[in-house]
């Protein structure tokens, strides 16, 4: 089969964890015989290293005409202190906008494998298959900001507005993706004070007897952080009303693999769900995928990021953008059999062998 994967590795260790992920990609295309046709992109600050805008034109074309895309990180420090009017990451947050990607899914899984490697007690992990899904349309990053100064000294004000057609949106995939999996998801607001989470909690409990194989829960953040420390495998799909409460959520569910280096995510749009494929995963069509952690800028051009998040990202891509489920579990097999004996310095501990982000590439390849 023939799929345009769009390639942008962007800023960062976003220029050596993609590469490594495409040698994994180039080796399903050889062993599956699949044609990935790759259209290369450029944003954020390698974009503007060439004299272009964060978001060129060009890049933009190539992601409306790609099946997918695999992207990197965005972000470059050396802009931060030029005064520039605008950032790298605003290529990002624009292309997000114009290809309508408003929900981001990120998984956390469980690995026998690396389980002693983390923070947790491995009896705690053990059964963690988790999915956090955060809305970016409606947050305070789209809400009225206004700054002021009275006798009270400065004062700052944010305004958050989220509509019924996006909250509806979103929720409405979160029961569809609960219904692909476990078939529970935990709504997390805090609804006893804010009137937009009051909103959501309302829309949850007038959209949950359309989907009565769901069982809904809701739960306010500061409960949600501690379960996620105390029995993170009680979960299974998690949504949120607030990106800024979600991004750290998110974050702390990541270190239940060890490192936000084995971190994969997807974007999309929640309203072009395309059914179900013939192994069980829903299928959203076009979507963006990428590690959470960031260009983390300390490390790149050193070959020592951990490229798993990508490489995992990469899967995730097959599984619910391609259709492609026997290809993504080859790769997360791949990868656990590689972690038995290799590690990137993240995850090293007595007994591994250390190695480089291109190397780890090639290993996952060569164990496909």
């Amino acid at each position: 089969m023939k799929f345009n994967i769009g390639v942008i590795p962007g800023d960062g260790i976003g220029r050596e964890i993609v590469p490594a992920a495409v040698t994994v990609l180039e080796e399903v295309g050889r062993h599956y015989k699949h044609n990935f046709n790759l259209r290369y992109g450029l944003i954020a600050g390698a974009a503007m290293d060439k004299g272009l805008p964060p978001l060129p034109p060009e890049t933009l074309d190539m992601c409306r005409k790609s099946d997918a895309v695999l992207f990197g990180a965005a972000g470059d420090p050396k802009y931060d202190f030029l005064g520039a009017k605008v950032l790298p990451n605003s290529g990002l947050y624009q292309l997000r906008r114009e290809l309508e990607l408003s929900t981001d899914l990120r998984p956390a899984k469980y690995l026998a494998t690396i389980a002693h490697r983390t923070s947790f007690r491995p009896e705690i992990l053990k059964g963690v298959d988790l999915v956090i899904l955060r809305h970016f349309a409606c947050t305070l990053s789209r809400g009225r900001k206004k700054t002021w100064q009275n006798s009270r000294g400065r004062q700052a004000q944010d305004r958050l507005v989220c509509s019924e057609r996006e909250i509806r949106s979103t929720l409405g995939f979160a029961f569809r993706f609960a219904q692909s999996r476990r078939r529970k998801l935990m709504l997390v607001c805090q609804y006893s004070n804010l009137a937009t989470s009051h909103l959501w909690r309302e829309i949850a409990g007038e959209i949950a007897p359309e989907y009565p194989d769901v069982e809904l829960g809701v739960m306010a953040p500061d409960n949600c952080a501690m379960q996620l420390i105390r029995n993170p495998a009680g979960f299974d799909v998690i949504v949120g009303d607030n990106r800024s409460t979600m991004g750290m959520l998110n974050n702390q569910a990541a270190m239940l693999m060890g490192s936000l280096g084995m971190a994969p995510s997807a974007t999309l749009n929640p309203g072009k769900v395309r059914g179900v494929s013939k192994g069980g995963s829903l299928l959203w069509g076009f979507g963006f995928y990428e590690p959470i952690h960031g260009s983390a800028p300390s490390h790149a051009g050193k070959n020592e990021a951990n490229p798993i998040a990508t490489i995992m990202s990469l899967a995730l891509l097959l599984r619910h953008s391609l259709a492609l489920d026997r290809e993504a579990k080859a790769i997360e097999r791949a990868v656990d059999t590689v972690l038995k004996t290799y590690r990137t310095y993240d995850l090293m501990e007595p007994g591994k062998t250390k190695v480089g982000t291109r190397e780890m590439g090639e290993l996952v390849a060569a164990a496909l």
